[in-house]
């Protein structure tokens, strides 16, 4: 009889133990996909990184070719000669269209930057030098347009083409710009569950009868509740609340951040890796309860 109270015990331990071994293997099973989804998508982008590049390059050194082209025309004198100069405008259509194509794969490269979760400081840099690399070209056609100039040359079909293309360049910069900024731009809320809930931030899952369950972002949350700010500026997310009471509901790496406290009270959340906390998810959700 002993025995079988001892067993009848047991028992529910059994349960519990076996319950907490099925949702390990479940968390286990969910970052290995979680990884091999971010492997594949590291791999595309630079795959695309790479071909874009090679494209560039290749756009950069056809522009010098037709710039060496022009050069010979101007010291062959070519005031006198129609086919000529007919020819330098074609030469000066091919930079033009040239340096569109490089700036509009410039603005798609950021593009992807931007729908990638994990870390891209190194692309970004090579983005940046590409995009000064563009910028300098720019300079060396403007100049050439003045050199033109200074030889009388018909300008009206030049000015025309190059102004077509300061245009473009400009409308491509802003995206540029805009892209740069939504590639560090990130979202945080803070909050009791009660509010968060109300919000249609966070919800349960699992658990029986709200017992056991999981506080979890919810599957459509509200983007509207969030606070935006510029990762690169933005360390430090005040929060004055009881230190047993704050926890993260988003996901992000412990080494990344710490909580930094006065007296019995958490004064704030510090982000001490941006790159690495930011990596997994752009919004930041912080339980006050």
């Amino acid at each position: 009889m002993r025995k079988l109270m001892i067993a009848a015990a047991a028992f529910p331990l059994l349960i519990a133990c076996n319950q907490g071994v099925k949702e390990e293997n479940t968390r286990l099973k969910t970052e290995n996909e979680q990884l091999s989804m971010e492997n594949q998508q590291q791999d595309s982008l630079i795959n695309d990184f790479v071909s874009s590049f090679s494209q560039i390059q290749e756009n950069l050194a056809r522009i010098r070719e037709k710039e060496e082209s022009i050069k010979e025309a101007q010291e062959g004198g070519m005031e006198n000669s129609q086919s000529m100069r007919d020819e330098v405008l074609e030469d000066v259509e091919v930079i033009n269209e040239l340096l569109s194509q490089n700036k509009k794969t410039i603005a798609d490269l950021n593009d992807k930057l931007q729908r990638y979760s994990y870390e891209v400081g190194k692309f970004k840099k090579m983005v940046a030098n590409l995009n000064k690399e563009i910028e300098t070209k720019d300079n060396q056609v403007l100049e050439l347009k003045e050199n033109l100039a200074a030889q009388n040359f018909e300008m009206n079909k030049l000015n025309s083409k190059l102004d077509t293309l300061s245009a473009t360049s400009k409308k491509q910069q802003q995206r540029i710009e805009e892209q740069t900024e939504d590639l560090n731009s990130a979202y945080y809320a803070v909050g009791t569950y009660k509010d968060l809930q109300e919000n249609d931030v966070v919800d349960r899952k699992g658990g029986i009868i709200g017992i056991g369950s999981t506080k979890t972002i919810a599957e459509d949350f509200n983007r509207d509740y969030f606070t935006k700010i510029d990762i690169r500026k933005t360390t430090i997310i005040p929060l004055d609340a009881e230190d047993k009471d704050v926890k993260l509901v988003s996901n992000h790496p412990s080494d990344s951040y710490k909580w930094n406290k006065a007296e019995d009270k958490v004064s704030s959340l510090e982000i001490t890796k941006p790159e690495t906390f930011w990596k997994a998810s752009k919004y930041l959700v912080v339980l006050v309860d």
